[in-house]
């Protein structure tokens, strides 16, 4: 799951982004909101927490602009405003939650956990393709025909996840590309196909009867298959 953090205090992000990477998010942070509203646009995140006092654009006007341009990507706003016609405003262009600085961590997490229950896209602990579970809780996958595990941690079960949510579908370079390593990544392009790799290494020591096909010119796509 990936997170975009809007928030011009650099002391603030960066606290945000070490609670929420702990908690197994991927993170991403932009200090202004021309930035926020061009990562929010791309489609690859699952939750964007935006700040009202912005540089560039400040955080309603963002959130406006998404909202008119059809984004419906969900958002926390996170500012030191507490007037109630201020949280009107927040409300009124589309935000989902709004949080009033100074804040508990917990409670923030807590909120996040909500907006992502109730968008119907909260974390799924377990995902399974054939006789392939993957526990991102316990980092663990699994066969669950003979038994065999293996530990899976960063990357890999980041790709993992995204191929196990879209099994059966053909997910192209450049789109597994910014959903893994983000938005303006420094990766190579050749990392997918190093962590396919690793992958496919690892389904072939638990003897899982599943399987990353590329598909020429285009991406991959996870399949099942008779042969093991």
């Amino acid at each position: 799951m990936r997170i975009l953090i809007v928030e011009d205090s650099v002391r603030l992000a960066d606290t945000l982004e070490e609670t929420l990477v702990k908690e197994n998010y991927i993170v991403d942070v932009v200090h202004d909101g021309r930035a926020g509203y061009e990562h929010a646009m791309s489609g690859i995140y699952d939750l964007m927490i935006l700040d009202v006092m912005l540089p560039e654009m400040n955080g309603y006007e963002v959130l406006a602009r998404m909202r008119a341009e059809g984004q419906e990507l969900p958002v926390l706003i996170l500012t030191a405003k507490t007037e109630l016609e201020d949280k009107i405003r927040g409300f009124e262009r589309g935000a989902d939650d709004y949080v009033t600085k100074p804040f508990e961590i917990r409670e923030l997490l807590m909120r996040v956990q909500a907006i992502l229950r109730r968008r119907g896209i909260q974390e799924i602990v377990t995902l399974r393709a054939g006789d392939l579970s993957l526990d991102s809780s316990a980092c663990e996958i699994k066969n669950v025909s003979n038994g065999k595990t293996m530990k899976i941690a960063g990357k890999e079960m980041q790709l993992l996840e995204l191929f196990l949510m879209n099994q059966g579908q053909v997910l192209e370079k450049e789109q597994i590309s910014t959903k893994i390593w983000g938005f303006e990544s420094d990766a190579e392009y050749n990392n997918v196909e190093v962590y396919v790799s690793f992958l496919r290494r690892k389904f072939n020591y638990l003897h899982v009867n599943v399987k990353i096909r590329a598909v020429r010119g285009v991406g991959y796509i996870l399949e099942e298959c008779d042969d093991q």
